[in-house]
């Protein structure tokens, strides 16, 4: 491992108080995760808040294993973040009480190794790890926690098109731009490689269903489920792609992950 992380994956448990658990809501979930920050370093949740390109964090709530328990997943994927969340975390502990929309919380535990320890949603690495890390495979396959869609062409009247299949010509590109958005320079990666190995894979299982998330101005579309690829025959293409896969449970996939959505991760069993 690198001596200084730039990716934390954390699983924040809240448990309702005097109420039912509340329904996950996008906005609800990123305005929790920025009145955190705001109470330490509000200048670095103002500069979260604006406007960019790629948001150099995702938080979303992961769907319910328990009934009384609701678990707000965090990524950072810059180093300058980890302190501003981890002094967030602390000054809430132990017991402290939080809102997601409504609903009045209390904070359980913060999550930040991985399974079986820890959470599998949850680690730590870095871009120059991965990249270093990643191998060749036969098959990868990715789950989709909450509702993902990728950006595509805008139609005639300017509204976004959204795909909502999880294809690999769609869904690898769009991990590759947020690595090139966030990464540093010397492991950026090539867009043609990267396309011209996603149009060499294929999906060989899966189960999907299509759903929406309430972002706060109605309800957003998207997928979620699991969905194995084949890869390329060629090692260095599908080394490229299982890279992408590695990187995922940081990165989130496609649209609006800072509010909800695109959480995904490598899954183990690949079949």
């Amino acid at each position: 491992m690198s001596d200084f992380p730039d990716l934390y994956a954390f699983v924040v448990q809240l448990r309702p108080i005097g109420g039912p658990a509340p329904r996950p809501q996008g906005h609800g979930a990123q305005a929790l995760f920025l009145d955190l920050l705001r109470q330490v370093a509000p200048a670095v949740a103002e500069a979260l808040h604006a406007d960019a390109q790629s948001k150099p964090y995702t938080v979303g709530v992961l769907p319910s294993r328990q009934r009384d328990l609701i678990e707000l997943r965090v990524s950072l994927l810059h180093s300058g973040l980890f302190q501003p969340f981890v002094q967030a975390m602390l000054r809430q502990m132990p017991g402290g009480e939080l809102r997601l929309g409504n609903a009045r919380l209390a904070l359980g535990d913060v999550i930040g190794t991985p399974a079986p320890q820890g959470h599998p949603w949850a680690g730590y690495g870095s871009f120059a790890d991965l990249h270093a890390r990643a191998t060749s495979a036969h098959t990868i396959a990715l789950e989709f926690a909450s509702a993902t869609a990728i950006g595509q062409a805008s139609r005639p009247d300017g509204r976004q098109r959204l795909g909502i299949l999880p294809t690999p010509e769609i869904i690898f590109p769009s991990l590759a731009r947020r690595w090139n958005d966030l990464a540093p320079p010397d492991i950026a990666l090539d867009m043609d490689q990267v396309r011209a190995a996603s149009l060499d894979s294929m999906v060989t299982r899966h189960r999907i269903e299509s759903t929406d998330i309430n972002l706060g101005k109605g309800p957003q579309k998207g997928f979620v489920g699991a969905v194995a690829y084949e890869l390329p025959a060629d090692r260095d293409q599908s080394r490229l792609l299982a890279l992408l896969a590695d990187a995922a449970i940081f990165l989130g996939v496609g649209m609006k992950t800072a509010r909800g959505m695109g959480m995904c991760r490598r899954m183990k069993d690949e079949g």
